[in-house]
């Protein structure tokens, strides 16, 4: 069995998309926030779960009335992150699918457009041949990760939020003999260009 974990900050006024809030405000920030979380979420829903034989989860940082709705709406199991710091929260993740007889788990952003239907069935095609697979996103970071077993040293102390994560992700997984396969490139929502960039791809979908 594939388990797949979507993480999603709770819509907490103030907290998200903390980036976007010079551009949009706080109320606008959290609105892009949730307009992510759900077309992350339709994207989940077009998967075919059974097919696959894959688990989809929602993970949000704290219980809140939305994160339930969307639990609820997309009949998906809702669990809480649990960790001092993002990295702590993703390990935690992995382990626990694992523990629950994953034999692959994944944590997934909720802020990646191109994650979409066709780029989670390669993820599924391939995640078997290698011991971490990657969706690396253009600015450095990555927006999924997938794992055979529990690999706490990638991350452990890692730069969040800066440039240098995959390279240090990819150093690390060299030095501890992890074979490692990475996907096309993606970009994802952080800047008020980002923003402009998804809602150009929402408009030309609704347009298709």
């Amino acid at each position: 069995m594939l388990s797949l974990a979507l993480f999603a900050k709770a819509p907490i006024l103030g907290e998200t998309k903390t980036r976007l809030q010079d551009a949009l405000g706080p109320e606008g920030a959290l609105e892009a926030h949730c307009e992510l979380v759900q077309y992350a979420l339709s994207q989940l829903s077009l998967f075919e779960q059974k097919k696959t034989g894959t688990q989809i989860e929602l993970w949000t940082s704290a219980d809140h009335p939305a994160a339930r709705h969307w639990a609820q709406t997309f009949d998906l199991p809702l669990k809480i992150q649990c960790g001092d710091d993002l990295g702590a929260r993703m390990n935690h993740a992995l382990a626990d699918q694992l523990s629950r007889g994953a034999e692959h788990a994944i944590v997934m952003g909720c802020d990646c457009p191109l994650l979409d239907r066709e780029y989670l069935r390669w993820v599924t095609e391939h995640v078997g041949a290698s011991d971490v697979i990657i969706a690396p996103a253009e600015d450095g970071g990555y927006g999924l990760i997938g794992v055979a077993a529990a690999q706490p040293a990638l991350f452990l102390d890692m730069p969040w939020g800066s440039s240098l994560v995959l390279e240090e992700t990819m150093r690390r997984a060299r030095n501890n003999g992890l074979k490692v396969m990475l996907g096309e490139p993606i970009w994802d929502v952080d800047r008020p260009e980002d923003w402009h960039r998804f809602q150009r791809l929402r408009n030309q979908q609704l347009s298709a």
